[in-house]
Parts: structure tokens; sequence; C-alpha cells
């Protein structure tokens, strides 16, 4: 199974939780910038919480499905598409082989992970599948999603339509925010 890059979108890497263990030797931990999204995603999909997925960065590829697969979108609201039917984030969702997944823009947030069952196939390095870009290695040949790349996919052990429609509760979801409030505790040092 595979996900091919029609268009690489803005920034879309594939992050898994990183790769630790590693900073002596001036290896950068890499992974999502937003853990608790990928985590969300790949439990929806029934991948485990730390399996590679497509980090999204404000504007989102268009992938079509060279088989059929189960993916779930989580975290920043880029209007995700399926063969034209505009679908909600943090839900499962049955694509079809040849259908594409496309997404319709900025609505908030920043960054989005598209997690598929199987998780992304990439070979690991150092023990993680991420990208890391400074290095050029990990995830995509160490770079950015581009037109014609295909991501393999793992294998599953489970009837992918089992899961559509699963959803996070709503109640969970974190507060995502063009204009978030941070709390700020004073220190010593103020």
């Amino acid at each position: 199974m595979a996900l091919e890059a029609l268009d690489g979108g803005l920034l879309t890497t594939v992050q898994d939780l990183g790769r630790y263990g590693y900073e002596r030797y001036g290896v950068p931990v890499a992974g999502a910038m937003d853990p608790f999204a990928l985590r969300a995603a790949n439990l929806l999909v029934g991948n485990p919480p730390d399996a590679a997925a497509l980090e999204i960065t404000l504007v989102g590829p268009t992938l079509r499905a060279t088989e059929p697969v189960l993916i779930a979108v989580t975290g920043a609201d880029l209007a995700l598409r399926v063969n034209g039917r505009d679908l909600p984030s943090w839900m499962a969702v049955y694509v079809r082989q040849g259908w594409r997944i496309e997404f319709g823009g900025r609505r908030v947030g920043c960054r989005a992970y598209l997690a598929v069952a199987g998780g992304i196939g990439v070979p690991p390095v150092l023990g993680s599948r991420s990208t890391c870009l400074s290095g050029g290695f990990g995830g995509c040949e160490g770079r950015a999603l581009r037109a014609g790349d295909v991501l393999p996919i793992g294998q599953v052990s489970f009837h992918l339509p089992s899961l559509a429609g699963r959803s996070f509760p709503a109640g969970l979801l974190p507060p995502y925010s063009d204009a978030p409030e941070v709390h700020v505790v004073l220190g010593p040092q103020d």
C-alpha cells in the first residue's frame, strides 16, 4: 500500500515522536511539533502512538491512494477534502483506491497530522522515521514531500472500514486558536 504525492504542499514532512539519545552528537530530536495531535491521529487509525505520519504546515499536499487506506487528520484545521467531499478532522476516514486527499486551505492552526493505518513505512534512521531537514536525513530522503514521491505504508491486521467514522471526543480537543492565551508564572529573575 502507498500514498502518491501529486503536490507536496508548502512543507509536508514525515514525522514520528522523534529520535532521542543522539543530541550529544549534534543530532536534533526532530519529531512532531504537536505530539498530542500526532498521537491522536495514530490512535484513530489503530496505529501505535509513535507511528510515523505526515506533518503538514499551513498548506496541505494533494495525495492519491494507490490502494484503499484508512486516514485521520488532526491538529490544525486545513479543510480536509477526500474525493472532492469536505470531511471533518479528528475522524478516521476510509479512502478508496484512486481517491484524492486534498486540503482546501487553512482555517485555524498551523500544523496538521495525517496518519494512515499501518504508518508511513519509510526506513528508520537512528531509531526514528522523522525528517531532519537541517541534517538531510530521515523521512523522504531528508527533505519535504514533493510531487512524484510515493510513501510506503505498513501492513495492518484489521479490516480498514471497521475503524472508519471513529472520532476523537470534542471535549478533549486542544483549543487551537489564532489568538492563544498563554499563562506565565514569574520567577525570581522577572
